[in-house]
């Protein structure tokens, strides 16, 4: 089973174990993300390893809006910590039991997301080839 502690992030506060952060506040609260923001929760762990692992099962929760039912608030969503606590600890319980079944969706996400970063630097590279010849036929005059 996985040692692991989810606390509200403090800036004053140093991390020495492998963590990340879960944004809990707006429309995409429960994302996963690798630097801090001032409405966030730290997940640390014991290892680098439970730390990869248990940051894909959020992910993929997040992407599969898992935690919309946990929103809380009309104007400003949010999600309670306690709330977080629960529904992860259920999640990473069911995760550490069939290990290898999402050891395997998480490499598909791993290589979906490499995916999605290739075509968003292509989308990149064609909107400069297009300013560029913009650029070029509005010189040419």
């Amino acid at each position: 089973m996985f040692n692991y502690s989810i606390v509200t992030y403090n800036p004053k506060n140093d991390f020495s174990q492998p963590h990340f952060y879960i944004l809990c506040k707006g429309l995409n609260s429960g994302k996963p993300l690798l630097k801090p923001c001032p409405n966030c929760f730290v997940i640390s762990c014991n290892t680098q390893q439970e730390k990869e692992f248990l940051y894909w099962v959020c992910y993929s929760l997040w992407q599969g809006k898992a935690f919309y039912h946990l929103h809380t608030g009309s104007v400003i969503t949010f999600i309670r910590i306690n709330e977080y606590k629960a529904f992860m600890k259920e999640k990473f319980t069911n995760a550490f039991h069939q290990k290898e079944r999402h050891l395997e969706g998480i490499s598909k996400l791993q290589q979906l997301e490499a995916l999605e970063k290739r075509y968003k630097q292509n989308l990149l590279f064609i909107n400069d080839a297009k300013r560029s010849i913009m650029h070029f036929c509005i010189a040419k005059k």
